[in-house]
C-alpha cells in the first residue's frame, strides 16, 4: 500500500510469502540480516512513523508452521523467519506506529490486542459504528462479552479509526485512459459480481430485470470480468454504476466513481472514513423489498442530477480515496499530535512531538506488511487456535 502510494518515503518490510507484489515488483524480504540495521534505525527514530498490516495468525501458530513446510517444503524455514518481521511493530522506540486493518471481519483477533496496545492509531475499515463490538466474543482477560468499565477497552476504542480501500495508481491510471474523453452512456444499471455468495445480492437480482422488463437499460454480464474488460466498458455502462458489497464498502465503489458514474449500493452500517454521501456522491437504498427499484427509478427521472452528482463523487475520490491520498491521511492523523500512544509503552519512549504532518520529501516510512493476506490454507479450527492466551503475543523480548 504505502509502497505503492508514497513509493520514495517509504522502506518497505516484506514478512509475507508470495515473492511478487502487484504495483511494486519483487520486494526485499525480512531475513535475520536486516535486523540489526532495523533495530539500529528504530532505536534511533530514524523514521517518522512505522505502519503495519496485523497478522492473520502468529508466525508461530502450529496450523501455520504446518502449513509453511507443506508448501515450502525446504524454504519453510526462512519463510517462518520472513513472517517475524511483523514483530518489528511491538518494538518500543520513539517513533509512533499505525495500524491498517483492512480485512473483512469486523472484529480484532486477540493475537492483535498487542498491536492496538503500541499503536498511537489503530486504523480499520470494518468498524462497526458501536466500537466496542469489535472485541466481542475476545475481550480483556479471555472474558467473553466486553467490559465498558474496562481502562483497557476503553483505551483501545480511543485508537480506532475508519479507514477505506483505496483505488491503487496503476488501476485510477487505467480508468482515466478509458475515461478521457469521456464516453457517451449506452445503459443505466451496471452490477457485475458473485451473487452466490451474498443473499443481498441475489436478492437485488429479481428487481434489476424488473427494471428491464419496465425498460430501463440494464447490464448485467454472466462472465467473469478481467480487469482490461471491466475498465474499458464501465464509464459507458450506464449513469448509476451499481457496485453492492455484502456490508461495508468495497474499492470498487470508489472505482464506479472515478468512471464518472453512480455508485449504488445497500447502506453499510460502518463508520467509513470521508464517505460517499447520499445524494451528493451516490446513492442508497434499504435492504427491503422494492427499495432497489424504488430508488433506481426516482434517480433515473433526474438524468441531469446524476451528472453533477457523478462529477461530484468522481472528485470526492480523487480528493480522499486514492492510495496516494490514503496514505498522506494516515501520515497526518498520526504525526500532528492530537492523538496520544497509549498502553504498555514507556512514556519516555513515546515520541514527545512529531516532526512532520505530511508526506514530504524528508519524510521516512517504515511498512512492515505481509498484505495481500495468504491464509496458507489453515482451516478454521487452526485459526481458532490463535484465540488461546498462550498463542498470542508476548509483551517482552521484541526483537
Amino acid at each position: 500500500m504505502f509502497k505503492q502510494g508514497v513509493p520514495s518515503v517509504t522502506e518497505l518490510v516484506w514478512t509475507g510469502v508470495h515473492d511478487d507484489i502487484e504495483g511494486v515488483g519483487a520486494p526485499t524480504a525480512f531475513g535475520l540480516r536486516r535486523l540489526p540495521a532495523l533495530r539500529r534505525a528504530l532505536d534511533r527514530a530514524e523514521f517518522d512513523l512505522v505502519v503495519g498490516h496485523p497478522p492473520a495468525a502468529v508466525p508461530w501458530q502450529p496450523g501455520r508452521v504446518t502449513a509453511l513446510v507443506r508448501r515450502f517444503k525446504r524454504r519453510a524455514p526462512a519463510m517462518f523467519v520472513r513472517s517475524l518481521g511483523v514483530r518489528l511493530l511491538l518494538r518500543p522506540t520513539r517513533t509512533p506506529v499505525a495500524i491498517l486493518d483492512l480485512g473483512d471481519l469486523p472484529i480484532i483477533r486477540p493475537h492483535n490486542f498487542a498491536l492496538l496496545d503500541r499503536a498511537r492509531i489503530y486504523f480499520k475499515r470494518e468498524l462497526p459504528a458501536d466500537w466496542s463490538k469489535v472485541f466481542a466474543g475476545s475481550a480483556d482477560r479471555g472474558s467473553t462479552t466486553p467490559q465498558p468499565a474496562s481502562p483497557r477497552l476503553a483505551g483501545w476504542c480511543a485508537e480506532l479509526s475508519p479507514i477505506s480501500l483505496a483505488v491503487s495508481p496503476a488501476r485510477a491510471a487505467d480508468i482515466a485512459s478509458a475515461t478521457t474523453p469521456s464516453p457517451e452512456k449506452i445503459v443505466d444499471v451496471f452490477f457485475a459480481g458473485r451473487v452466490a455468495s451474498s443473499p443481498s445480492r441475489a436478492a437485488g437480482l429479481p428487481e434489476l430485470r424488473a427494471l428491464a422488463r419496465d425498460g430501463v437499460r440494464i447490464d448485467l454480464p454472466t462472465e467473469r470480468l478481467d480487469r482490461r474488460s471491466s475498465t474499458a466498458g464501465a464509464p459507458a455502462r450506464g449513469s448509476p454504476g451499481l457496485r453492492k458489497a455484502t456490508d461495508g464498502i468495497s474499492f470498487r465503489h470508489y472505482e464506479a466513481g472515478l468512471c464518472e458514474s453512480v455508485p449504488l449500493m445497500n447502506r453499510p452500517s460502518i463508520v467509513r472514513h470521508a464517505p460517499l454521501r447520499a445524494g451528493e456522491h451516490a446513492l442508497y437504498y434499504e435492504l427491503l423489498p422494492g427499495d432497489l427499484a424504488r430508488t433506481a427509478r426516482a434517480a433515473l427521472e433526474d438524468r441531469a442530477g446524476l451528472g453533477r452528482m457523478a462529477t461530484a463523487a468522481r472528485d470526492h475520490v480523487l480528493r480522499y480515496h486514492t492510495l496516494e491520498r490514503l496514505c498522506q491521511h494516515v501520515v497526518r492523523s498520526c504525526l500532528t499530535g492530537d492523538r496520544h500512544a497509549r498502553g504498555r509503552v514507556p512514556q519516555a519512549a513515546v515520541a514527545p512531538a512529531p516532526r512532520r504532518s505530511r508526506v514530504s520529501r524528508d519524510t521516512r516510512l517504515l511498512f512492515v506488511t505481509a498484505w495481500p493476506l495468504d491464509t496458507l490454507g489453515e482451516s478454521r479450527r487452526s485459526c481458532g487456535a490463535s484465540r488461546a492466551r498462550s498463542s498470542g503475543w508476548p509483551a517482552s523480548r521484541c526483537p
